[in-house]
């Protein structure tokens, strides 16, 4: 067999597929949906989750933690590593290679005369080293910059240098101001690196680093084990294993546990592998997305396989023809595959055009906290890829029909008229193709429909505060403002400024914003109960009117007011689960509870409020005066009667008249915040969405093609039904009957199919069980389906009951 006849078997293809010009076009467009979504999700899948991290050998990178188990409600990436114990691990451990400390924090950046809120973290001098990525201009950070007094250096990240200082390569050296100290640019770091990326901290969650300066502990801060401000990175020894090297910690932690605090007794260390926490959530939900957009190009493979057997049917005189005349049934198979394989290639050339399209639709629609998807682009692996589905997608909806059609009987072809050979078991794939198309386009749509569920529940959970009309922007002040008088001066100048604003209503601050990226969990001694020091709740301290500009209403007793201040007794207000928890059928204000300071009396009752996001059940809260406390980092929330962007500007200008080095960041609204909360679930709900409607469309393509293909077959028989006396409506109702066992087969045969699986999203799904009855009985009866899949075949049923009989006669 040689490369010529091969050619000329594609040759021969492409000149039947240019002739049939209907029906390429159809298989074409067919392949191109399925490629083009199979290779769009592929090069998400590529860039998160298969493309090497750009570290140095990173498969040995690993992440620690050290959480308190018996405090069950603070996630893992709430939890840092005592400095205490890190120094500790790093003395006594053999499983690494080198440890590093970090923080992620945003951080007040002046440069001249303007200041910019940026996200800053705090490495120890291993940091980069372990990491292995060296700056593009300048030295990184080193363990001589990591000690008191030596640390005024800053590197920043390249997306900074172009942004703030026009990437000028005479950089290093200058001097900028972080929280009002001077630091020193001594590094750029390249393009892409901005770790850490903000899915490591709850503050910062989804932001990327652009500053980096020493930690440069003090020797009381290093040796402190009731704190931990930092997160943890390691580089393993050569075949030590992230479970070794986990248990070894755990060793070294239990020798260490009496030098904890009785509260933080108990700790355990927490070693993962650095790409599997990077991608964190989003893992699983690629790899949901990538089966079911493999069940898509399934869906599109039958489509045109059954497509390209109908056609096949109709050229058995062809075929009997040619092996009359000596064609090996090889050599007919052969020539079958090579129009498969151009109609392969044409869609697989279109679908990557549709893919291409398709990654810039996703960036556009993407929640922003997916990690790496910024890398997402149709590199060496992802083409490779569209054309392994290509050739591998040709052969499969090839192969059956060829295999099929190969298989002539050549005394029953000669005697029969070419649109009569219909073999049973060609009738039995198209049929079988048919059922399933129907069953898979099922699956997508039930998973689809969980999900529109899930998100439906979500956005009508009552977060506890009305989010329309709330502008609400964040403020950190340096360390010019050290007392706490000096602070809560600053703030009031911000309300007195922002409340004289046109349009304002109430103006408050906050120290941390509800759905702002932060949790504040703590114990409590509530009075008349034995503090078991397990029970967490969420602390947050306001300034009055702080209800009234959230609209937050108060079930009880008062809200703050201004003589609640450092001078006067020491007050609190509950939400309404405490409330119910410790005092049920009592009123709870009055009473008195406890935690780091002193007693504070409950003055009144709030409602419950989604502080951290909307999928949990608030903890339990606890909001404590403002001006009792000061704080330097807090947000400001206002409440207008005009449009809040509006005053967006204004509220900025009040802030640099007060302090121009005191910098504005988070500017935005709260329905802004409430729409980041669900934008992960809003983008996959979206993208199975889509997918089971790309299904459902190339389904009923399917069957339509299906039903005109039998239709047509079965022309003389309609001729001679109609001859003999039947009335159009009976023939109708025959294709009908026939095309509906078709769609109620692949409904059942999808009913169970989507029972077994769609347990796989479970992960994916609020308040909604994986076998929701409702949804499965709305895909399968609802007018999203069943109707119009009775109605692919009502119309080559229509058209059965307009046959001539004496022209279907005369075709015999």
């Amino acid at each position: 067999m040689d490369a010529g006849s091969w050619i000329r078997d594609f040759a021969y293809g492409l000149r039947l597929l240019r002739k049939n010009f209907g029906f390429t076009a159809l298989a074409v467009l067919t392949l191109a949906l399925g490629i083009g979504a199979t290779t769009a999700v592929f090069s998400l899948v590529n860039a998160v989750l298969l493309r090497a991290l750009p570290y140095r050998d990173p498969g040995r990178l690993v992440f620690l933690w050290e959480p308190v188990p018996k405090l069950a409600d603070v996630p893992l990436e709430g939890w840092g590593i005592f400095n205490g114990d890190f120094y500790d691990w790093k003395k006594q451990s053999r499983s690494f290679d080198g440890l590093a400390l970090f923080t992620t924090d945003r951080i007040n950046l002046s440069v001249g005369r303007s200041a910019v809120r940026v996200i800053g973290s705090r490495v120890t001098g291993e940091f980069f080293p372990l990491l292995g990525i060296a700056p593009e201009l300048g030295r990184a950070v080193t363990a001589d910059d990591d000690r008191p007094g030596k640390g005024q250096v800053a590197v920043i990240s390249h997306g900074l240098w172009e942004s703030r200082f026009g990437s000028d390569r005479g950089v290093l050296g200058k001097e900028l101001q972080l929280d009002a100290k001077p630091y020193r640019i001594v590094g750029v770091m390249p393009a892409g690196f901005a770790f850490p990326h903000g899915t490591e901290s709850l503050e910062t969650h989804g932001k990327a680093t652009d500053i980096w300066i020493p930690w440069a502990m003090t020797p009381e801060e290093a040796a402190a084990r009731d704190d931990d401000p930092g997160n943890g990175i390691a580089r393993l020894r050569p075949g030590v294993s992230a479970k070794q090297a986990q248990a070894e910690l755990n060793v070294i932690t239990a020798s260490l546990d009496k030098l904890h605090p009785q509260f933080f007794q108990g700790c355990e260390a927490v070693a993962r592998p650095f790409d599997v926490e990077i991608t964190g959530t989003s893992r699983r939900t690629l790899l949901i997305l990538m089966g079911a957009v493999f069940l898509v190009l399934l869906i599109a493979c039958s489509n045109v396989a059954s497509l390209v057997l109908a056609r096949a049917q109709g050229r058995a005189l062809e075929v009997g023809v040619r092996t009359a005349l000596g064609a090996s049934r090889w050599r007919m198979v052969r020539q079958l595959l090579a129009e498969s394989l151009c109609l392969g290639g044409a869609g697989g050339i279109l679908g990557v055009l549709a893919a291409s399209l398709a990654i810039r639709l996703l960036m556009h629609v993407s929640p922003g906290n997916v990690p790496r998807i910024e890398e997402t682009s149709m590199d060496g692996r992802v083409l490779l890829f569209a054309v392994c589905v290509s050739v591998v997608t040709a052969v499969l909806f090839g192969m059956f029909p060829a295999l099929s059609t190969s298989q002539c009987n050549l005394h029953e072809v000669l005697k029969s008229s070419a649109n009569r050979t219909v073999k049973k078991s060609a009738g039995r794939w198209l049929r079988g193709l048919a059922v399933a198309q129907v069953a898979l386009t099922f699956v997508l749509l039930t998973g689809s429909g969980l999900l529109i569920r899930s998100l439906l529940k979500v956005q009508s959970v009552d977060n506890g505060f009305t989010a329309n009309s709330t502008l609400t922007m964040g403020i950190r002040l340096d360390d010019r403002y050290r007392r706490a008088n000096q602070m809560n001066g600053f703030f009031r100048n911000v309300i007195d400024g922002a409340g004289a604003l046109p349009g304002v209503e109430a103006v408050a601050v906050i120290n941390q914003l509800p759905l702002g990226g932060g949790e504040r969990l703590s114990t409590l001694e509530i009075e008349g109960h034995p503090p078991d020091g397990k029970t967490l709740f969420e602390s947050r301290d306001i300034t009055p009117r702080y209800f009234a500009a959230m609209g937050i209403p108060i079930v009880a007793g008062r809200a703050f007011t201004e003589a609640d201040t450092s001078g006067s007794p020491r007050v609190a207000i509950v939400s309404r689960s405490l409330a119910s928890k410790y005092f049920p059928r009592q009123n709870a204000v009055g009473k008195r509870l406890r935690g780091d300071d002193n007693w504070r009396t409950i003055v009144g009752v709030a409602a419950d409020v989604r502080q951290y996001n909307l999928e949990a059940a608030p903890p339990m809260q606890v909001y404590s005066p403002l001006w009792q406390s000061g704080t330097p980092s807090a947000s400001v929330v206002v409440r207008t009667k005009l449009p809040p962007d509006r005053l967006a500007s204004a509220m900025q200008t009040l802030v640099r008249q007060i302090d121009p080095a005191v910098a504005v960041a988070d500017v935005g609204t709260m329905g802004q915040l409430l729409s980041r909360a669900t934008a992960a679930r809003r983008f996959q709900t979206l993208l199975l969405t889509a997918f089971a409607g790309v299904a459902l469309f190339l389904s009923l393509v399917g069957l339509f093609g299906l039903m005109a293909c039998l239709v047509e077959q079965r022309t003389a028989e309609m001729g001679i039904r109609m001859a003999l006396g039947a009335q159009p409506g009976s023939v109708l109702r025959l294709i009908l009957r026939q095309g509906s066992k078709l769609a109620f087969a692949g409904i059942a045969l999808g009913f169970a199919c989507s029972w077994a699986s769609t347990r796989a999203l479970a992960s994916l799904l609020f308040e909604v069980t994986p076998t929701d009855v409702p949804t499965f009985l709305a895909v399968a009866f609802a007018f999203a389906f069943a109707a119009v899949a009775l109605a692919a075949c009502y119309i080559p049923a229509r058209r059965a009951t307009r046959v001539d009989p004496m022209v279907a006669l005369r075709c015999e």
